[in-house]
């Protein structure tokens, strides 16, 4: 009997992770990961390409219990995410739900608090049991002085560096076990006066952290971890970063700094054509939500992770107001922006996504691509095989593609819809000119597949 209830049960729970709410609890990336042989993406242990797909829930570890943080990540897996971005802690004498410090007694590095580094490990190894990265920041800069860096009475300046090298090293040992860890040091601001401690931080850090515990920085928009550290022994990936320019439209005041914020495929493709080749993601932009920084439409949340991937990228970051974890975070989690990015993820893993070249000279897209450093501009990259090309777009104008630039004499074309996940079929093409017309005035992805 007891055989039989287990085999019940078997074939009960594969049923359910086959339901489509579950798709993303039955994929498990072998862990841990690493960077592909031409350094431009992340792939497991098996060698499966892995799209990095994030969402920011930033103060995981303080806001919420080690229940709450399960129902979170539980919740994120089944919508399709596969990684989070974390702080250990955001803002100084911050405590977390047990009422546990960082650290004991002023903020003095030399004292981290065990108990609230072990909530801090406990949640990792949640995530790793539902197959989830955790991308973890040390203590965070700051933008505004609001945290833990950015002048001289803060405490990454007061702990000096050998305090900051010395937590580097008890974070890595305390945390070596982690398969599925990555690292962001700083935190939405340039080193600036913090350089000697954050590199101390990120030299200790490295130096007891196993190596597949990649290491990035968080620099301040619209910088990115290569643009400050490009030669530091210790930056395994690079972070990309920048503000949408519709945030300030309704600021008249802060009009003039429209054409200084570059859009999110301007600072990819800078990216991208650096010499100095590792993987980037877009690690923050425009959250979806009402106030401040949180003031972006699902529109604008879902084209930053077709921007960035038709441009080099290996992966994106999608922010909401959960980053904080208000009451109402539950709700939060059923926003629309959210479900979108997961169209997105999925029409990216339907395709060769690290394959991937930039249109960056229009030989693919002909006419009709919009006008560079602009909202209206169509972005494009074809595989490497010339076997797909896709490009994302949103207004509703006639472009021209030239097909002869993939590699089969007939070709398919499909109109991808980013608000519901659905394809409108658009026939077969031979080589040659070809022009086609949104649907409807809106964002929209087109598919092409040379067979």
């Amino acid at each position: 009997m007891k055989s039989i209830l287990k085999y019940v049960k078997t074939i009960c729970l594969s049923l359910v992770l086959m339901l489509p709410g579950f798709v993303g609890m039955a994929q498990h990336p072998a862990f841990p990961l690493k960077i592909s042989p031409d350094k431009r993406y992340f792939v497991d242990q098996k060698g499966t390409p892995f799209l990095y797909n994030a969402d920011t829930g930033w103060q995981i570890f303080c806001k919420l219990t080690t229940g709450e943080a399960r129902e979170y990540l539980t919740t994120r897996k089944n919508q399709g995410f596969n990684t989070i971005q974390t702080q250990l802690a955001m803002f100084v004498n911050l405590k977390n739900r047990d009422g546990n410090y960082i650290f004991d007694g002023d903020n003095d590095f030399s004292r981290p608090n065990e108990a609230f580094h072990h909530h801090i490990l406990e949640v990792i190894h949640i995530a790793d049991s539902l197959g989830l990265m955790v991308v973890m920041s040390q203590p965070w800069v700051g933008c505004c002085l609001e945290a833990f860096g950015g002048s001289l009475d803060k405490p990454i300046r007061m702990n000096g560096a050998e305090k900051n090298r010395n937590y580097g090293k008890y974070l890595g040992k305390k945390f070596a076990g982690c398969n599925n860890l990555f690292w962001i040091i700083g935190g939405d601001n340039d080193p600036r006066g913090d350089l000697a401690e954050i590199e101390a931080f990120a030299g200790g850090l490295r130096e007891t952290a196993p190596a597949h515990q990649l290491l990035t920085y968080h620099a301040s928009a619209t910088h990115s971890s290569t643009d400050i550290f490009q030669h530091a022994k210790w930056l395994g990936f690079s972070m990309v970063y920048t503000y949408w320019k519709d945030k300030w439209n309704d600021n008249p005041a802060k009009k003039r700094n429209l054409d200084q914020m570059p859009e999110v495929y301007e600072v990819s493709l800078k990216e991208y054509n650096k010499s100095f080749v590792m993987p980037f993601i877009l690690g923050e932009s425009q959250y979806e939500g009402f106030s401040g920084n949180d003031n972006g439409t699902p529109e604008i949340v879902r084209r930053q992770f077709y921007w960035v991937m038709l441009s080099g990228g290996a992966g994106h970051a999608y922010g909401s107001q959960i980053w904080n974890f208000p009451p109402n975070w539950r709700d939060i989690l059923k926003w629309p922006g959210a479900q979108q990015v997961q169209y997105a993820n999925k029409f990216f893993n339907s395709i060769a996504w690290w394959q991937l070249v930039p249109d960056q000279i229009h030989d693919f897209v002909l006419s009709g691509y919009g006008t560079y450093s602009k909202t209206d501009y169509a972005t494009a990259a074809i595989t490497k095989d010339k076997k797909t090309a896709a490009l994302y777009m949103f207004r509703s104008v006639p472009v021209s593609v030239n097909l002869s630039q993939l590699k089969g004499s007939k070709i398919t074309a499909q109109w991808f819809n980013p608000r519901t996940g659905e394809y409108i079929s658009k026939g077969e093409h031979k080589p040659g000119k070809v022009e086609f017309i949104p649907p409807t005035n809106e964002d929209w992805a087109l598919l092409f597949k040379a067979e």
